[in-house]
This record gives structure tokens, C-alpha cells and sequence, in this order.
């Protein structure tokens, strides 16, 4: 008897209180009884079928790659996904793992038939086109109303929503100005957080949210249609909100101001001019500490805690780390007794091809490639696949060096490199370096 996984989805909770997930199961039920399947799991899930991170949609590539199961059953194409791309990549990933699909509503695309491939091709596009075509009506809807002034999205802190307009909540609005007025007198974006217990990107969103001088705005960001991440997509456009304003346009434009002030202000410290990037702790707050420069001393620079502020001079620290690490390194015959193992195995060059097929299989669903030129790098591509699976099976004996030799071929003219090859040979034999005061420093070797 074949055991079959049964994956249900609807787009939104609505579809689900109108019992749409149920009667999906009720029919898909009786679709495995009458095939004399055997139920090995039910996957329900609410989201939408453009995205790949989905909790269900994760679950079921899970079980297809443990090969827990002989049939994959949907109800329709579309509950399964509306995106080609993912679509193609989970039908070969069946492929791969020997299982078969079957639709409760649409016979024709079972994978024992010949039309099956021509169908899921036009049908996932037409889906994906479908959807493509929802979303874009959503967006115009939600765009007129934000240019009538309504606001579509949840109520920013100071305010309620009433309507779909905005409506000043007194005890939060308080608080809102409280946190505009301190920020310009020079409160800092960590006392401001601690204080009003508010996220960094929280408070960021706050201090520069046209909301508070009574505007509206839309199309500054988005989610990618494939990957489902955020992104920034501009400036977006601001309208005249029918909301009162908790900040005055002065004060508003002046935190502006100062944002653009600390951000151009703020040194971003370049990897070549520090050492010790990325090893260096503060003991007392248990944070890492990263090199900055004086504004006023250009000449001196010095690492910092990220936490309370408590630095050391570059000079003086790396001096102590770089004399510790040579006379560390000189014993060299004590290291041949510590053998580390690396694993000579075939997985990081699968995950590679895989994502050289994925890559071609897009450029192909974007029209970028001839079906002649795809058809036969997806044939290579999966011969490379059946080969380097098979390496898997059967591992290799495993090659083995032996720090000594490492350390030798890594500190060959160490004093000759430039600080990215000597932060990067530091962090692979340095766990880390703990500064417990301007006198104490502890350095922890992994060896």
C-alpha cells in the first residue's frame, strides 16, 4: 500500500472560515480511500502560494528529501503553488526522490501522464499569472486609499484605527513626543530603546514615520514575489493624511536632520585597518568591540565596546596579541600531537549544482535562455547530481593534515601580509580575545 502525504492550502484566513480547508480535505480524503492509499500525514497550511518559506510549504520539501513518502496529493495545482520557479523545483525534487504527485481535481497532470509536464508548465504560469494579477489589484486598491488619506497598514504607536483613519491615542501620543524631544537633545538610539523598551529598527521607524506630522505614504517597501523577504523599493509617495498630527513639522524636519547627521557621522570601520575585527570582547558586558578613529586625532585610533562605550588602544592591544601569537606559534612540535580531520566528501559541490540548476531553470522560465540550450545543461547538471550523490553513499577515506602543517604554510612571512590575510590566519587559530580591563586581556587559543 502506498503511503501518501496530503498538502491543503488556502491564500488567506478568509478562505479558511469559509470551511475552504475542510471541504479540500474532505474530498482529498475520499480521493486516497478510493485509490487505497494510506494517510502518512496531512499538511494544512494559511499563506500565500508565491512563497517558498511558508512552515507547511518547509515541512513538506523536508519529508520529500527524507523520502518518507510514495504519492504527494493536492487538490489542485494552485493549492500546491503559484510560482513557476518553486513549482519546477519541487516537481524535480520529486523526480529525485522517486515520488509521484497526483491531483485531486485535475487527472491530467498525475505525473504517470504524458501531458503531465506541457500541463504544469502552462498551468503554473497561469496560476503564477493569476496571482501576479490579485496582488497588482490589491496594490492599486491600497494605493488610492492611501492617496484619500486613509491608512491601510497597522496603526503606528500614538495612534488607534478607526475606520481605516487614524485617531490619537493621549498616553501613547505623550510618550511619542517624549521620544522626538530627548533624541534631540541627545539621547542616544540605545537609552532611548532601554527606556521605552523599544527594537533599534523600532524606534528608527518611529522617529522618521510621516504618520506624525499627518501624512500618509505607500510603495516604500515590499516583499520580493519569489523569496518572500522585505525590500526597499524608494522613497514611495507621501499624501495628505485625514489624521490630526502628534509632531510639529519643525521638530519633525529636525530629527530628519539629525538622523542624516549620525548616519553621515558614523564611521563604518574598513576590515584593513583592524586587526583584531571580529575576536575582541569586552568581558564586563559580554559584547564585541570594534575599531573606530578619533575625529579630533586622526592619528590615533583604538577598539571600542559596543555596549558601554569602554575602549583600548589599537596599538597597545595589538602589540600584546601579535607577541603572544608568535611565541604561541614557535612551539610548533607540540601542535603535531592535536590532528584536526577535514572531511574530503562531495555534499558542498551537490548544494553547488543544485543551485547552478535552480539558477538555470529561472533564466529559462525569464526567457533568458533558448529551451534548446536549457534542456542540455539540465540534462548535464543532473548526471553531475546522480554522480556526486552516488560519492555520498560511498564516502572516500577521509584526508587528514595535521596543524603543524597548517600553521606552518599560514604564518610563512606573517609580518609581510596585509591586515585581512593576518585577521583572517588570527581568527582561524584564535577563538577569541577577552579584555578584561586596560591591564588584563585573556587570549583564547583554539589549539
Amino acid at each position: 500500500m502506498k503511503k501518501a502525504l496530503v498538502y491543503l492550502r488556502v491564500s488567506d484566513p478568509n478562505q479558511e472560515i469559509r470551511d475552504s480547508l475542510n471541504k479540500q480535505e474532505e474530498q482529498t480524503l475520499r480521493y486516497c480511500e478510493f485509490k487505497g492509499y494510506h494517510i502518512f500525514k496531512i499538511i494544512k497550511e494559511v499563506g500565500s502560494g508565491r512563497r517558498n518559506d511558508r512552515e507547511g510549504f518547509k515541512e513538506l520539501e523536508e519529508e520529500i528529501e527524507n523520502n518518507s513518502f510514495d504519492v504527494l496529493i493536492f487538490y489542485e495545482l494552485s493549492r500546491l503553488a503559484r510560482n513557476t520557479y518553486i513549482l519546477h523545483n519541487l516537481i524535480h525534487d520529486l523526480k529525485i526522490n522517486k515520488i509521484s504527485f497526483e491531483s485531486v481535481t485535475e487527472n491530467y497532470l498525475n505525473s504517470d501522464s504524458p501531458t503531465s509536464k506541457l500541463m504544469l508548465s502552462f498551468i503554473a504560469s497561469m496560476a503564477e499569472m493569476e496571482s501576479d494579477m490579485t496582488s497588482k489589484r490589491v496594490q492599486n486598491r491600497m494605493k488610492y486609499y492611501t492617496s484619500q488619506g486613509f491608512w491601510m497598514f497597522q496603526p503606528p504607536k500614538g495612534y488607534v484605527l478607526e475606520n481605516k483613519i487614524l485617531k490619537i491615542n493621549d498616553n501613547e501620543s505623550e510618550e511619542v513626543k517624549s521620544i522626538y524631544n530627548e533624541f534631540l537633545k541627545g539621547a542616544s538610539y540605545a537609552d532611548l530603546s532601554r527606556e521605552y523598551n523599544i527594537s533599534h529598527p523600532g524606534l528608527i521607524n518611529l522617529l522618521t514615520n510621516v504618520a506624525y506630522i499627518g501624512k500618509t505614504k505607500f510603495g516604500f517597501e515590499g516583499r520580493d514575489k519569489d523569496t518572500g523577504k522585505r525590500f526597499k523599493g524608494g522613497d514611495g509617495t507621501v499624501y495628505e493624511g485625514k489624521h490630526e498630527s502628534i509632531i510639529d513639522r519643525g521638530t519633525f524636519d529636525a530629527v530628519q536632520s539629525l538622523i542624516k547627521s549620525k548616519s553621515d557621522n558614523r564611521h563604518r570601520s574598513n576590515k584593513g585597518d583592524y586587526l583584531l575585527t571580529g575576536i575582541l570582547r569586552h568581558n564586563n558586558c559580554n559584547m564585541k568591540m570594534y575599531g573606530k578613529k578619533n575625529p579630533n586625532r586622526k592619528d590615533y585610533r583604538y577598539y571600542q565596546c559596543s555596549s558601554c562605550y569602554f575602549s583600548i588602544s589599537i596599538r597597545k592591544i595589538e602589540k600584546i596579541v601579535i607577541d603572544n601569537f608568535k611565541e604561541y606559534s614557535q612551539n610548533l612540535k607540540e601542535l603535531k600531537k592535536n590532528v584536526r580531520i577535514k572531511k574530503v566528501t562531495p555534499e558542498k559541490e551537490v548544494n553547488s549544482v543544485k543551485s547552478k540548476r535552480k539558477r538555470i531553470v529561472q533564466a529559462y522560465m525569464d526567457g533568458n535562455i533558448e529551451r534548446e540550450y536549457y534542456l542540455k545543461e539540465i540534462e548535464s547538471i543532473d548526471k553531475i547530481i546522480k554522480v556526486l550523490e552516488k560519492r555520498i553513499e560511498t564516502p572516500k577515506k577521509e584526508k587528514t593534515l595535521t596543524n603543524y602543517d597548517i600553521l606552518v604554510k599560514l604564518l610563512k612571512n606573517f609580518d609581510e601580509k596585509d591586515n585581512v590575510e593576518k585577521n583572517s590566519i588570527l581568527k582561524l587559530l584564535i577563538d577569541e580575545i577577552i579584555i578584561i580591563d586596560r591591564e588584563n586581556i585573556e587570549i583564547i587559543f583554539k589549539v
